[in-house]
């Protein structure tokens, strides 16, 4: 028996073939495909191939999967995720039952193997999301960058571009993230890159890409960039404090929560693990922070068992993990 387990975001999409102990018999690595950001026409033909790709790898495996199970961003509103499932059965024979979700419940099994918790994500974007003993799912933040996406890749990226101009312009300190902004961009002077960032692609995208920038010179003991990382880290310690506070009991908080860490950011977790825990304190929040052992793709072939009511236990994230994605 297999799952298809497939977790897509904005920068790639990840699906693979697996089985309850783990064992991967095909994966797939294709571009985005979060349906706000990327373009109808773009998603199909990015699903279709990594569809493609597996059923390639194994055909006898893909011939036998039991559910197909995608954790998706930009899927929240009902509209939308009925229209991502609607897509994925039109490229899978009708015999796969598909569910599509949020792919933060993925990154959340991911840490917690299906038990409750908190799975706060930080990477191109972020969101704060929850499950708790009774079953009942909540969340804090993820309603996209234009709304604000504090603890998010973009929200340090475009933090320290904004930062940088105000260097510029005379009304902010002097950083070094003017030099390294330059320097990513291969020009002399920062307004040379106003078009790069307004005619971008994936404008979001190519900003968070600019927060490995802010952690440089951070690390170098720049304060404008110190300055963002503990406003973003405050923001997440901030963000699971509320969810716990709401969405637990008191005999739940009375016992430590688990707060699976995942995306890009967390790369750096010793730029924010400080903040966040002096915050959890300030709250007294009993949180257990978890870095995944596995990808959040590791966390849709999880859940996609437990649709099937079928529960993996701790051998599922050893096996998983010795397969290099």
């Amino acid at each position: 028996m297999y799952i298809l387990g497939i977790d897509g975001g904005g920068t790639k999409t990840k699906g693979v073939i697996a089985t309850v102990a783990g064992t991967i018999i095909a994966e797939a690595t294709v571009g985005a495909s979060n349906p706000n950001n990327v373009k109808k026409e773009d998603l199909k033909k990015e699903l279709s191939k990594l569809i493609d790709i597996l059923k390639t790898e194994s055909k006898d495996a893909f011939k036998e999967v039991k559910r197909a199970y995608a954790g998706m961003s930009g899927v929240d509103h009902p509209s939308a995720r009925k229209e991502m499932k609607q897509l994925m059965e039109s490229l899978l024979p009708w015999s796969i039952p598909v569910t599509v979700n949020n792919d933060a419940i993925t990154a959340l099994y991911s840490g917690t193997l299906g038990k409750p918790g908190v799975v706060q994500i930080a990477g191109t974007g972020s969101i704060t999301f929850g499950l708790n003993g009774e079953g009942v799912l909540d969340r804090v933040g993820g309603w996209g960058y234009l709304l604000g996406e504090g603890g998010s890749g973009f929200a340090v990226g475009s933090e320290g571009l904004q930062e940088a101009f105000r260097a510029h312009d005379g009304l902010g300190s002097r950083t070094e993230l003017t030099s390294l902004i330059c320097g990513h961009f291969q020009v002399k002077t920062l307004p040379e890159i106003i078009h790069s960032i307004y005619n971008a692609v994936n404008p979001k995208e190519l900003i968070a890409s600019l927060s490995r920038h802010v952690f440089t010179a951070a690390d170098h003991g720049d304060k404008v960039a110190q300055a963002i990382i503990q406003k973003n880290a405050n923001h997440i310690g901030e963000a699971v404090s509320c969810l716990i506070n709401k969405q637990f009991n008191e005999n739940e908080r009375a016992h430590e929560i688990p707060v699976v860490l995942a995306g890009g950011l967390f790369n750096r977790l010793d730029l924010f693990k400080g903040a966040m825990e002096e915050i959890f304190e300030k709250h007294s929040i009993n949180a257990k922070l978890i870095r995944p052992g596995i990808e959040p793709v590791g966390g849709a072939v999880i859940a996609g068992f437990l649709e099937e009511n079928i529960e993996v236990d701790e051998g599922f994230i050893e096996q998983f993990s010795r397969h290099k994605l």
